[in-house]
């Protein structure tokens, strides 16, 4: 079965991109002397909140950087965005939850593992959106906007933590 003919050369290289620029915003934070607007998109402690915002804002700076170079416009992008990103906060959290259970310590070979995984499963959701889903160029227009009302969320919730466990279980 092809779910997604077009998860080709440029998907996995974005795959790849998405990792590295993931990985280097795990550190930013502290190598930034811990300054706030930074701390915006970098992680900012070890939770899976955090390690989930690093994914999430990665995706978001690769997308941008790609539309700004390539100029490759889809007509649903911003939706297929939209759902992208869903699927690798479903993804995540239910992958490094399940890690956190079997393995009772950190390793770092694994939390990458659960990270690529993550984003092939999201660059198959994108890819399948994209493909199945034309949408309308308004309902873009409005998945536009819920893709920024994400990227806030992630911000506000940096420094305004709701008092759940994601915002506090340390991977």
């Amino acid at each position: 079965m092809k779910i997604c003919k077009e998860l080709n050369y440029f998907k996995i290289i974005e795959i790849l991109v998405i990792f590295i620029v993931a990985i280097m915003l795990h550190f930013t934070f502290e190598f930034s002397g811990r300054n706030i607007f930074v701390a915006l998109f970098s992680a900012t402690n070890e939770s899976i909140w955090e390690h989930i915002k690093i994914v999430v804002m990665s995706t978001y700076i690769v997308t941008l950087v790609s539309l700004s170079l390539f100029e490759k416009r889809e007509y649903n992008l911003w939706t297929a965005l939209f759902f992208e990103v869903l699927s690798q906060i479903l993804a995540l959290t239910i992958l490094l939850y399940f890690y956190k259970k079997i393995f009772l310590v950190e390793n770092l070979i694994i939390v990458s593992i659960v990270l690529v995984i993550s984003l092939i499963i999201s660059k198959i959701v994108e890819c399948y959106i994209e493909q199945k889903f034309k949408t309308s160029a308004k309902l873009d227009e409005i998945f536009k906007y819920l893709n920024i009302g994400v990227i806030l969320l992630f911000m506000l919730f940096t420094f305004y933590t709701p008092n759940l466990s994601i915002f506090k279980m340390k991977i």
